[in-house]
């Protein structure tokens, strides 16, 4: 007996919670007594429908529920969802995508006399010109769309128009600058949050500055990183990103920065009772635009909200939407969506499509690690692309994608975990 599943969707976020393809009861036969109590155990399921094969009761797992509240016409499909004490802002950052003509060379730093004069301790008498404390909740205890969300205003006001005094601001999807220090009206001593609901983790950063002059160098050191190695002293370099550049060069993110180190400052770390220290990456650099926004991160930031863009595009073309389906797996502690796409090419028979190999990919499991994201997309691109290889693909396997494994995590700023500290 083939089993008769009603479908019950609704546009509402609340509805779709409750929603769920439900087995109809009204053809099944009736079972023995003794059944009832396993029955009814595995009834406490909704993932499971069940039929009956030679008079025995069969269960299986229900089939994906459908995305939730998708519309072509309104957006993305889920806000993020974050701690309800978080002050975010309500709007939220948009970069360009660019690709440097050529590759960025390395710039391996070399010793010099002021290695001996790197900054190793907070600078007690600066003055703090941000402050994005996360609250005093040390567990996650609700989620809110938008968190609690606050005014455009900057933290600092500044005095007058001549006040150089920079303007700082992190409190966006994936940003993570706790504090930022002003040591003098060249130089800034910043802090990153922890991971929230933790004490440690912190290596990836990602804020935005304005009230920049031009012809002036920056020093900037970012004084409780966590790695004793970093790839800041083989050459790497801090992004930066211009939103002057963008909108009238079409320039994204670049590798900008001088005079970098990367070194073990003095400054006990509270996450163990071994004597051990944080680690300080500092540089310089100028800012050559008038009135421009400027943004710096470890690497390209890729946030949930584009992701859900992303995603968007992909379920509105026409073409690529029939090789690649998307689903819902699951919410996560907070609310938000972890999607699964599956991509393969339609099989003609059954047979064929049994005959599929899977291939599971998944990526997004650190938050700070976002160049999986950029490369999730690449390989998205290409396996839903007219490419021979890419049909070739498709053909002969079935992909399983979970293109953002931890949402939570991403969208708050973390490193390396989500809202619970597991690492």
């Amino acid at each position: 007996m083939k089993d008769k599943v009603v479908h019950e969707s609704s546009q509402s976020d609340e509805n779709n919670n409750e929603g769920f393809n439900r087995s109809s009861t009204s053809a099944i036969p009736p079972f023995n007594i003794p059944d009832v109590k396993s029955f009814d155990k595995e009834s406490r399921s909704t993932q499971l429908v069940f039929s009956y094969q030679g008079g025995k009761k069969v269960p299986k797992l229900r089939e994906p529920r459908n995305l939730y509240a998708f519309s072509k016409d309104k957006g993305q499909q889920s806000s993020p969802r974050w701690p309800s004490q978080m002050k975010i802002l309500p709007t939220r950052p948009k970069h360009i995508h660019y690709l440097p003509r050529n590759p960025e060379p390395f710039v391996k730093p070399e010793k010099t006399s002021d290695d001996l004069n790197l900054t190793k301790l907070p600078c007690e008498d600066g003055k703090v010109v941000f402050n994005n404390e996360p609250g005093p909740e040390k567990y996650f205890l609700r989620s809110r769309v938008g968190g609690s969300q606050i005014s455009n205003k900057p933290f600092y006001k500044l005095t007058s128009p001549d006040d150089c005094t920079l303007l700082f601001e992190s409190r966006f999807e994936c940003g993570n600058l706790l504090r930022a220090i002003k040591v003098n009206d060249n130089e800034y001593q910043l802090w990153l949050r922890n991971d929230l609901y933790t004490n440690k983790h912190t290596q990836w950063y990602y804020f935005r500055v304005q009230n920049t002059r031009p012809a002036v160098k920056y020093k900037f050191t970012i004084m409780n990183l966590l790695k004793s190695g970093s790839l800041y002293n083989e050459g790497m370099r801090p992004l930066l990103y211009s939103e002057i550049d963008a909108a009238t060069k079409k320039i994204g993110w670049v590798r900008s920065a001088e005079n970098i180190k990367y070194y073990k400052n003095a400054i006990k770390r509270e996450d163990t009772t071994k004597d051990k220290c944080h680690y300080s990456l500092t540089w310089t650099c100028d800012f050559p635009n008038i009135d421009d926004t400027y943004y710096f991160a470890h690497c390209y930031p890729y946030t949930y909200s584009d992701l859900q863009e992303y995603l968007q595009n992909l379920r509105n073309d026409p073409v690529r939407s029939r090789i690649c389906k998307q689903r819902v797996l699951c919410r996560t502690l907070a609310g938000n969506f972890v999607y699964t796409l599956t991509v393969t090419n339609p099989s003609r028979r059954p047979a064929d499509a049994e005959a599929k190999q899977g291939v599971v990919l998944t990526a997004r499991v650190h938050p700070g690690e976002t160049n999986s994201s950029w490369m999730m997309k690449g390989l998205l691109d290409y396996l839903t692309s007219n490419a021979p290889d890419a049909k070739l693909l498709r053909d002969t396997f079935v992909f399983k994608i979970v293109p953002m494994l931890n949402p939570d995590g991403v969208i708050v700023g973390n490193y390396r975990v989500r809202w619970l500290a597991e690492i």
